[in-house]
C-alpha cells in the first residue's frame, strides 16, 4: 500500500499545508530531551580509511537504536560529521558495500577521505531492528504504521545528534545530513525541524500526496527548510516522481545556496552522485 501510494502520486492533488498546520505537524517531531541516551560502544572495527564504532543509544518508544560512527584516520582532533539516512529495506551495513543500491561503501569512503566523520542508523523496522515488526521488515502495507516508522526514525536521528554533542572528536557546529528515497524524506524533515543541521543533500525523494502521509511528505517540509545549503538530485527515469514534481518541490526550498541535479537514471542513484555529495559537503560544511 505504501509503495503503491508513492508510485500513484502523480494522479493525486499535491498536499498543501498552512503555516498553522505545519506548526501542528512538527510538534510530533519533538521529543523528551530529558530521557537518558544511555549510549554504549559495543564493538569497534578498523578500516584502511577510518575507525568504526558500533554505538547503541536510547531512541523513543523504549527503543534502543543501533548505529555506526566512523571517524577518519588523520591527525585532526575534531571532525565535521555527515548523518546518512538510507532508503526502504536499507541498513547501516549497506554503507560498507561498494556495490549496494546506494553505492554505500563508496560514499562512506569518499566522505572519510575528505575529513568527515559519518554516522548511520538502522531505521525503525530495518536492519538489526527488524524484530520490531516480528522480523517481517518495514510495514509498507499499512500507511499509518509506515508514517509512524518514518517519524520515529527522524526523531531518532535528532537523538543521534544529541549523542554527537557529547563527543569531543565531533564538530557539532558542522553537521550535515544526506538521505536517499525514504532517507530523502527524513532529510527534508530534519532540515526543517532541527537547526543543528547546517547542510543537507536529498536524493531520489518520493513525491507523496497521500493525505494519510502528509505528516512525512517532502511537500509538507520543503518550504520550511532552514539549513544553510541544500542539494537535490533526481533521476529522469524515476517512477516515484515526475521531473516537474521534483522541480516544483525544489523551487519551494527558501534558501539561496541550493542546487538541483538531474541524472540519466531511475530510482537507483548513479555512481556520479558519490563525488557530487562529497564535494557538496566539502564546499558547504
Amino acid at each position: 500500500m505504501f509503495a503503491q501510494n508513492l508510485k500513484s502520486a502523480s494522479s493525486n492533488s499535491p498536499a498543501v499545508v498552512s503555516d498553522e498546520v505545519f506548526k501542528t505537524i512538527i510538534q510530533f517531531y519533538d521529543y523528551d530531551k530529558e530521557i537518558d541516551l544511555q549510549p554504549k560502544i559495543v564493538a569497534t572495527k578498523e578500516f584502511s580509511y577510518g575507525n568504526r564504532e558500533k554505538i547503541i543509544f536510547t531512541g523513543i518508544n523504549n527503543s534502543r537504536v543501533p548505529s555506526y560512527l566512523i571517524t577518519p584516520k588523520d591527525t585532526t582532533k575534531i571532525h565535521p560529521v555527515v548523518l546518512i539516512a538510507d532508503g526502504v529495506y536499507g541498513s547501516k551495513e549497506r554503507w560498507f558495500d561498494d556495490k549496494s543500491w546506494p553505492k554505500g561503501g563508496l560514499v562512506t569512503k569518499a566522505l572519510l577521505d575528505d575529513g568527515f566523520a559519518v554516522m548511520i542508523l538502522d531505521a525503525v523496522n530495518h536492519g538489526e531492528r527488524s524484530a520490531e515488526n516480528d522480523f517481517a521488515g518495514p510495514p509498507l502495507q499499512h500507511l499509518i504504521a509506515s508514517r509512524n516508522m518514518i517519524m520515529q526514525t527522524a526523531i531518532e536521528y535528532r537523538r543521534a545528534i544529541d549523542y554527537l554533542e557529547t563527543r569531543s572528536d565531533i564538530d557539532v557546529n558542522r553537521i550535515g545530513v544526506m538521505g536517499l528515497s525514504l532517507g530523502g524524506l527524513i532529510t527534508h524533515q530534519l532540515a526543517s525541524v532541527d537547526t543543528r543541521i547546517k547542510s543537507a543533500a536529498a536524493g531520489v525523494t518520493p513525491y507523496i500526496t497521500e493525505p494519510k502521509l502528509q505528516a512525512v511528505s517532502s511537500i509538507t517540509f520543503a518550504s520550511h527548510i532552514s539549513c544553510d545549503s541544500y542539494l537535490v538530485f533526481v533521476g529522469n527515469k524515476d517512477t516515484y516522481y515526475t521531473l516537474d514534481q521534483a522541480q516544483s518541490l525544489y523551487n519551494r526550498i527558501p534558501i539561496s545556496k541550493k542546487e538541483f541535479i538531474v541524472y540519466d537514471s531511475g530510482h537507483e542513484p548513479p555512481i556520479e552522485y558519490v563525488k557530487k555529495v562529497s564535494d557538496w559537503f566539502t564546499k558547504y560544511l
